[in-house]
C-alpha cells in the first residue's frame, strides 16, 4: 500500500499555489504595463517616463509581496524621463521593462547618475523563481561593494529575452535627501565615455575654483582686506559643497569600508552660507552703508557656527531640506544688496549685482529641483556650477575695481597724512615760538626777587603754559600715531629707578590733593630692561594724571611687577584709585579719541581727552596690551602688560663723561631770528655763565664760522630762518670744514617742531643734537654738559 507524505505534498502545494498567483500577476502586469524600454544597439533614453513606481509607506514591503495581484493597481505611472520625488521620508519601489531581443548587445550597465541616494536594491524578475536581488548600492553601504570604481552606482544586467517577453526590473530605494534618480542604459561598457566627460567638466570647474581661491588668497596676503579671505573661504566651501554631492569625497577620499556620512553635505552648506554673508558684509562695507542689515547679516552668519557643530554631532542625521533656508536667505539678500548699491551709483555694484543674480538664478534652480520640481532637462548640479563659474568671474572684475580704489583711498590717505603732518608740524611751530618766549620770559622772571603775589602769578603762567604744552603734544603724538610714523626706540632701561622717577613727579599732586600716593615695585623685577623709556614715561605719565585728576579724596596706588601668562613673563604695570569710576556703559569707548566719555566731566578735570588713546596705541606699539576694571563710585584699575626683555646690566658712564668740570664756561653762537625768542636763549645762557652771540639767520652763522677768528665751541641753530634756514646752513658749514679740514662744532638744533622727520632731518644736515622750544632748562644743561 502507497505511503503518502502529508507534509511534504502540503509545501509542493503551496509552492504550487505561489507559482500560478505570481504567473497571474505577471499576465496582469503584461496586461496593464503599456510601456517597455525597446532597446537597440544604442544607449537608451532616461527612463522616467518607461517607469512605474509604489510608495512603501510602512517601509514594510518586500519584492515578493508587492508582487501579488492586490498590489498590481497600486502602482504609478512616471510622466517624466527623470525621475525626481523631492525630499523622500519613505521608500520607493521602481519597475521597468526592458525587451532587448532586437539589439546585438544582451550585456548592459544601467547607470544610476546621481551620489545622492542613500540604499538601492535592485531586483530582477524571474518567471520560474520570481524577484531575485542581484545588486546593491548606495551612499551608505561601504564603497567596497561597487562593481566599478565609479561615484555612479553602475549595475551590470544581462538581458536575454524572446520578442514579446520583457524582462522586468525592480528598484527600492530608499533615502533621506532629495530623490534625484536619472535612470540610463547603456551597452556593457559604453557609459565611460559619456561619463568621462562629465568628470572633465567638473574638474575643470574645481580646478578654477581653485585657481580663484589661490588669486583671491594671494591679495589677501597683499591688500589685508578681509573681504579677500571670506570670498577664498565662500567659494572653496561652494566647491567642497559639490564635490561631495557629485560623489567625489566618497570616491576618492571617503574610507573605502565605511558608508558616507550626511555630515559634509550639510556642513558645507552652511559653510556657504556663512562665509556668504561675511563677504557681503565686508565687500560692501555694511557696517557703514546699512548698519541694521550688516547686524543681521552678521548674525545669521554667527547662526551657523552652532549648526554646525550640531550637524556633525549628530553625523547621521540629514539636514539637507533645512540648509536650504541659509541658503536662500543669503541668496535673497546678497540680490537685495546689490540692487541697492547699484541704485546708489556704487562702483563695483554692477558686477557685483550681476554676478549674484545669476548665482542665485543657478542654485534657486537647483534648490526647486532637489526639492521634487523637473523645471528643464539640464542637470541641476551642472546649472549651479555654471552659475558659480559665471559668478567667480564677475566677482573677480569687482574685486579687481575694489583693488583699485583701496589703492586710490590709501594713496588719498598718503596725501592726506602728509599733508596733515605737515600742517600740525607748522601749526606746532607757530604755537611753541611764542610759547618759547612766554615760558623762557617768565623763567628768568622766576630767578628774580618777587613778592610771593607775584610768584603766584607766575606759577599760574607757568601752569597755563605747560597745559598748553602738553596740548600741543598730545595732538602731535596722536596725529603721528594715525599717520603710522609713531616709531619706538628700544634701549636699556632702568626700570625700576624710571618707575619711581615717574612716580615722584606726581607726589606734589596728589600732595595737593591729601591722597595716599604709594608705589609698591616687586621683589621679581629686574633691574635692566630693554624698551622704550621715553614711550613708556608718556604711557605711565597718562595713566598716574588721570588717576590723581578723577580722584578726590582716597588713594592712588601704582604697582610694577612681573606676571606670568603661559610661560611667557610679562612687564605689569598697573593704577589703581578711589575716584569716581566709570560706567559700565563707557568703558568701550574710552580709548576712542572721538568717542570719549561725557564732556562734561573733562570740562571739570580739564585735559584734551586724547592721553588713553594715545597711551592705548603706544602700549600696543610696544607690543602689549591695556585693561581696565572699574565700577562707578568705586574707582578703576587700569593694567599694563609689556613683553619683558631682561637685559644685563650696562657699564655705567664715569663722573667725567655725565658733567664738565665744574666753573667751565663755554662761548656759544645762537642763530635765531625770533627777538623774543633770541633775549630768552641769551637770557638762559648768560644765567649759566655762558658768554653768547646772537646772530639773526643761518647765512651769518655760515659767515661767522668761515671767518678766521671763530672761537665759539658750539652753535645753537634755528631751523626756520630767513635768508638761509639751519638745514642749509649746517650743510655749508660741514661743508666748509671738510674742505678745510676743521674740526667739525658742536650744532645743536634749536626748533619748534617736535615731529621725528624734524629730527631725522637735523642730524642728516650734520646738526649733532635737537633741542624743542620751549627750552627746558634741565635739558639745555643736560645737552650742552655733552660738550
Amino acid at each position: 500500500m502507497l505511503k503518502f507524505n502529508s507534509h511534504l505534498i502540503h509545501k509542493k502545494l503551496l509552492a504550487f499555489g505561489m507559482f500560478v498567483l505570481f504567473a497571474l500577476q505577471q499576465m496582469s502586469v503584461a496586461a496593464e504595463t503599456t510601456t517597455t524600454v525597446e532597446l537597440n544597439n544604442q544607449p537608451s533614453p532616461f527612463l522616467g517616463s518607461f517607469v512605474e513606481f509604489l510608495p512603501d509607506k510602512d517601509d514594510a514591503l518586500s519584492p515578493f509581496s508587492i508582487a501579488l495581484p492586490e498590489w498590481s493597481s497600486q502602482w504609478q505611472s512616471y510622466d517624466k524621463d527623470i525621475i525626481n520625488l523631492g525630499y523622500a521620508t519613505i521608500p520607493y519601489w521602481i519597475r521597468f521593462r526592458v525587451d532587448a531581443s532586437a539589439s546585438l548587445y544582451k550585456q548592459w550597465d544601467l547607470v544610476i547618475s546621481t551620489a545622492v541616494l542613500d540604499y538601492i536594491d535592485i531586483y530582477q524578475i524571474f518567471e520560474d523563481t520570481g524577484p531575485r536581488l542581484i545588486y546593491r548600492s548606495g551612499m551608505q553601504r561601504s564603497f567596497a561593494n561597487r562593481i566599478e570604481d565609479h561615484r555612479f552606482s553602475i549595475v551590470p544586467l544581462k538581458i536575454y529575452n524572446e520578442p514579446g517577453k520583457p524582462t522586468e526590473f525592480m528598484l527600492r530605494v530608499k533615502t533621506k535627501g532629495s530623490f534625484y534618480m536619472p535612470l540610463k542604459l547603456y551597452p556593457s561598457g559604453d557609459f565611460w565615455s559619456p561619463l568621462q566627460k562629465q568628470d572633465i567638466f567638473n574638474w575643470m570647474f574645481y580646478g578654477v575654483i581653485l585657481a580663484m581661491a589661490l588669486y583671491n588668497l594671494f591679495l589677501y596676503t597683499s591688500v589685508k582686506d578681509s573681504a579677500y579671505l571670506y570670498y577664498v573661504f565662500f567659494i572653496s566651501s561652494f566647491a567642497m559643497l559639490h564635490l561631495s554631492l557629485d560623489g567625489y569625497i566618497f570616491q576618492h577620499f571617503w574610507p573605502f569600508d565605511q558608508g558616507y556620512s550626511y555630515a559634509p553635505d550639510t556642513v558645507f552648506t552652511l559653510m556657504t552660507a556663512m562665509f556668504g554673508f561675511l563677504f557681503l558684509s565686508k565687500f560692501m562695507d555694511l557696517k557703514h552703508q546699512l548698519p541694521n542689515i550688516n547686524r543681521v547679516i552678521v548674525s545669521l552668519a554667527l547662526i551657523q557656527i552652532p549648526i554646525i557643530s550640531l550637524s556633525i554631532y549628530y553625523h547621521d542625521v540629514a539636514f539637507d531640506r533645512w540648509t536650504l533656508l541659509p541658503i536662500s536667505l543669503m541668496l535673497v539678500l546678497a540680490v537685495c544688496v546689490g540692487f541697492y548699491a547699484t541704485a546708489k551709483g556704487l562702483e563695483t555694484a554692477r558686477y557685483f549685482l550681476i554676478a549674484w543674480l545669476l548665482f542665485a538664478l543657478g542654485n534657486t534652480y537647483l534648490m526647486i529641483s532637489l526639492s521634487g520640481a523637473n523645471l528643464f532637462d539640464f542637470s541641476p548640479l551642472l546649472v549651479s556650477k555654471a552659475s558659480a563659474f559665471a559668478e567667480a568671474m564677475l566677482l573677480s572684475f569687482a574685486l579687481a575695481q575694489r583693488i583699485r580704489r583701496l589703492s586710490d583711498d590709501r594713496e588719498k590717505q598718503r596725501i592726506k597724512a602728509e599733508a596733515q603732518s605737515y600742517f600740525l608740524a607748522q601749526v606746532s611751530h607757530e604755537i611753541r615760538t611764542p610759547l618759547n618766549g612766554v615760558l623762557g620770559t617768565v623763567e628768568l622772571l622766576d630767578q628774580t626777587d618777587l613778592n610771593q603775589e607775584q610768584k603766584g602769578y607766575i606759577n599760574i603762567i607757568k601752569g597755563s603754559g605747560q597745559s598748553l604744552l602738553t596740548l600741543v603734544g598730545d595732538v602731535l603724538d596722536y596725529s603721528k600715531i594715525e599717520a603710522g610714523k609713531m616709531d619706538v626706540k628700544y634701549d636699556q632701561v632702568a626700570i625700576q629707578d624710571l618707575a619711581t622717577q615717574e612716580f615722584e613727579l606726581f607726589r606734589p599732586n596728589a600732595a595737593q590733593k591729601n591722597l595716599e600716593f604709594t608705589l609698591h615695585i616687586s621683589s621679581n623685577v629686574p633691574t635692566w630692561v630693554s624698551t622704550d623709556a621715553h614711550r613708556l614715561r608718556q604711557i605711565w605719565s597718562n595713566l598716574i594724571s588721570n588717576a590723581i585728576k578723577f580722584t578726590d579724596y582716597g588713594y592712588v596706588r601704582v604697582f610694577l611687577g612681573v606676571t606670568v601668562e603661559n610661560d611667557v613673563k610679562q612687564l605689569s604695570f598697573s593704577v589703581s584709585d578711589s575716584g569716581m569710576g566709570i560706567p559700565i556703559n563707557e568703558q568701550p569707548s574710552l580709548f576712542n579719541a572721538y568717542k570719549q566719555v561725557k564732556v562734561g566731566k573733562r570740562r571739570v578735570y580739564g585735559g584734551t581727552g586724547l592721553g588713553l588713546a594715545i597711551s592705548k596705541e603706544l602700549v600696543e606699539l610696544l607690543g602689549g596690551s591695556i585693561s581696565l576694571e572699574s565700577d562707578l563710585g568705586k574707582g578703576s584699575i587700569f593694567k599694563i602688560l609689556l613683553p619683558l626683555n631682561v637685559v644685563e646690566l650696562p657699564e655705567l658712564p664715569s663722573e667725567k663723561e655725565l658733567k664738565i668740570e665744574p666753573g667751565r664756561t663755554m662761548k656759544i653762537l645762537v642763530a635765531e631770528d625770533n627777538l623774543v625768542n633770541q633775549k630768552v636763549v641769551e637770557g638762559l645762557l648768560i644765567k649759566l655763565g655762558h658768554s653768547v652771540s646772537v646772530v639773526h639767520h643761518g647765512k651769518d652763522a655760515l659767515e661767522r664760522r668761515q671767518s678766521a677768528d671763530f672761537d665759539f665751541d658750539l652753535i645753537l641753530m634755528d631751523c626756520e630762518m630767513p635768508s638761509m634756514d639751519g638745514y642749509e646752513a649746517t650743510a655749508r658749514i660741514r661743508a666748509f670744514e671738510k674742505q678745510e679740514r676743521l674740526p667739525e662744532i658742536p650744532i645743536v638744533a634749536l626748533t619748534a617742531h617736535a615731529l621725528e622727520e624734524v629730527r631725522n632731518r637735523c642730524i642728516q644736515s650734520g646738526m649733532t643734537d635737537f633741542l624743542t622750544k620751549p627750552i627746558n632748562t634741565n635739558k639745555l644743561i643736560r645737552t650742552l654738559n655733552k660738550y
